[in-house]
């Protein structure tokens, strides 16, 4: 057994295969680790089961990733009729590929010590995670030993590509952030400002000496928060909804031009474009009352009185990304992953998450009006995960066009965010 420390809903989940909305198997390419590729081979002469199913050529370029499977019209030649995999009911759950085993769960190493939570991408998690009330909470819990786990992202303070400065700290570093996502004392929108300031300066402190400059920074934005400090700030942010959201629009319909995209996602995506009875030729008067007015009426309220589901999502997402830092082996390609790494670009990523979903939900909620409630929610966010949060060279390209923007930079994620 290994001891493991994951969110509480976590010890709630079991697969519900069948019965479940979506499935895993359609709509996202599939990675095959050498390992099982080598299985798959070795049985291709027992049966026609892999045959032509299984290959080499043009391979999603992430790590681990020695094969892929060949789709079938958007889906995994090896998914049932009853939406169950043919692979394990013909020769045991030992012969899925890493991928497929592991998901939704998502481990990390983080100095020696395994954690676990879940992808959003699957819906019965996201229900699980998402709608609870009350702040996710993390145990340690026991799970049985499972050599694969063995090949997951790592987060190691002796890794020499670490600077000193900073990863030192990652435990304190990650404690106040969940605290600062968690004060229901702001609206949520203002805690992602607030963690925004808070990134912006600890990448300035990445690049000093002397590590004690960490400690001083969470001390001092704990006495800010506590006592309302930034509230002036966060007050004189600029108003400017109808050229964030065209360029939203440009970001997400370039994604779904370049990759393989899911029906859900795509119905949730037509529903805010009607919702905001946006065209191509809208104009930006028009837009801009539209979206107000569609926020005011059938958004606000709704949010208001649900923050905690924005609030479960990043938390949530903080663990699963190893937030602010990331993993100590990027599976970027560096061939198109031209801007820097750093703690900064980390956030820039979660605030165009956050910028996404919330403009997204405001047109869905214009488009169902009364009848807007959590399902719809929970359609969107697991729908964008599988989408948008799996697809690691579209992250790439997204951090490619703001740096080439000029727009990775505080402002511009306040605004994101408040707009």
């Amino acid at each position: 057994m290994k001891e493991v420390l994951q969110p509480d809903y976590v010890s709630k989940f079991a697969c519900i295969t069948s019965r479940c909305e979506d499935t895993c198997c359609r709509g996202w390419r599939v990675a095959i680790d050498q390992e099982s590729y080598d299985k798959y081979i070795n049985l291709m002469n027992t049966g026609d089961l892999f045959n032509g199913k299984i290959t080499r050529d043009d391979i999603m370029q992430v790590e681990g990733a020695f094969a892929e499977v060949v789709l079938s019209d958007n889906t995994c030649p090896f998914l049932t009729e009853k939406k169950l995999c043919s692979i394990q009911e013909m020769y045991g759950e030992s012969y899925l590929s890493l991928t497929c085993a592991i998901f939704p769960r998502n481990y990390n190493m983080v100095n020696g010590k395994l954690e676990l939570t879940l992808n959003m991408s699957c819906p019965h998690a996201a229900r699980l995670a998402l709608l609870e009330p009350t702040p996710m909470k993390f145990s340690l819990a026991e799970i049985k030993d499972d050599p694969r786990i063995g090949k997951i992202p790592a987060l190691d303070l002796s890794d020499p590509e670490y600077p000193n400065s900073v990863y030192p700290y990652f435990e304190e570093v990650r404690s106040f952030i969940v605290t600062l996502i968690q004060n229901r004392n702001y609206c949520f929108e203002d805690r992602l400002v607030i963690l925004g300031r808070f990134c912006n300066d600890l990448n300035i402190a990445d690049n000093r000496s002397g590590s004690d400059a960490v400690i001083r920074l969470i001390n001092s934005y704990t006495h800010l928060i506590d006592n309302h400090g930034f509230d002036k700030f966060i007050s004189s942010i600029p108003d400017q909804p109808t050229a964030l959201l065209k360029t939203l629009m440009i970001l997400i319909e370039y994604r779904l031009k370049t990759g393989v995209t899911g029906k859900r996602f795509l119905e949730c995506f037509n529903q805010f474009k009607q919702g905001l009875n946006y065209t191509n030729e809208i104009s930006d008067e028009d837009l801009s009352d539209s979206y107000k007015e569609v926020k005011s009426s059938c958004y606000d309220n709704f949010i208001k009185q649900n923050e905690y589901i924005f609030e479960n999502y990043f938390v949530n997402y903080v663990f699963k990304e190893l937030f602010p830092f990331g993993e100590s082996k990027t599976i970027y390609n560096k061939d198109i992953f031209t801007v820097p790494k750093t703690i900064f670009t980390e956030y820039m990523l979660m605030a165009v998450h956050y910028a996404m979903i919330k403009n997204l939900l405001v047109g869905i909620a214009g488009y169902y009006k009364d009848q807007f409630g959590m399902q719809h929610v929970i359609n969107l966010i697991q729908s964008f995960a599988k989408n948008i949060d799996h697809d690691v060279p579209y992250l790439q390209r997204l951090l490619k066009f703001f740096d080439d923007n000029q727009m990775i930079n505080f402002a511009c994620t306040a605004m994101l965010i408040k707009n």
